[in-house]
């Protein structure tokens, strides 16, 4: 299964890489009130004001994303901010990633409060944008783009899958070939 995707990751030669903007609930933490989707490891982790949270996490997702991360700038684009690469990115192997500071506090199922931080830090650079909260005013913006956009959103019970991931592979190709 890995082997055929790994087929389709090349390294991208261009000077930027496109970004892929990588939201965490609903895409790495299912949301789920009793059990979680196959693969999904429960984990513990401690926020910033010292209590405890249960995340569930799928080890694929962390493989998926270093792997993607050869075609594509990862970005953390969540309410979590720093607490994502801090508490998430060890438990899932990820690399060091730059994280969009948003100037509006996170308004579930408002997905707009992003926007305006999304466009100014990916500017005028092509971008895929993983996200389970994605609304019209999303897609009008990437419709708009002059460079290449790509929106994915995920089902919130199921988040990041092995489909979206050939999806993202294919976008990032298309990129680099056009470049």
């Amino acid at each position: 299964d890995l082997a055929e995707l790994e087929q389709g990751l090349t390294q991208v030669d261009a000077v930027q890489k496109p970004y892929l903007l990588v939201d965490v609930d609903g895409v790495l933490l299912p949301f789920v009130f009793w059990s979680a989707p196959p693969g999904f490891v429960l984990h513990t982790v401690r926020d910033s004001n010292g209590r405890n949270q249960d995340v569930w996490l799928n080890p694929a997702h962390g493989l998926w994303l270093r792997k993607l991360g050869k075609q594509f700038e990862l970005v953390w684009a969540t309410g979590w901010e720093h607490a994502a690469p801090r508490l998430l990115g060890p438990l899932l192997g990820l690399p060091a990633m730059p994280v969009i500071e948003f100037t509006q506090p996170p308004v579930l199922g408002v997905p707009l409060w992003k926007l305006r931080d999304v466009d100014a830090y990916v500017a005028d650079q092509p971008v895929a944008w993983i996200d389970d909260d994605l609304d019209i005013a999303v897609e009008r913006w990437a419709s708009r783009r002059a460079p290449p956009t790509l929106l994915i959103k995920t089902e919130s019970t199921l988040g990041l899958t092995r489909d979206h991931v050939s999806e993202l592979i294919e976008f990032a190709q298309r990129v680099a070939n056009a470049g």
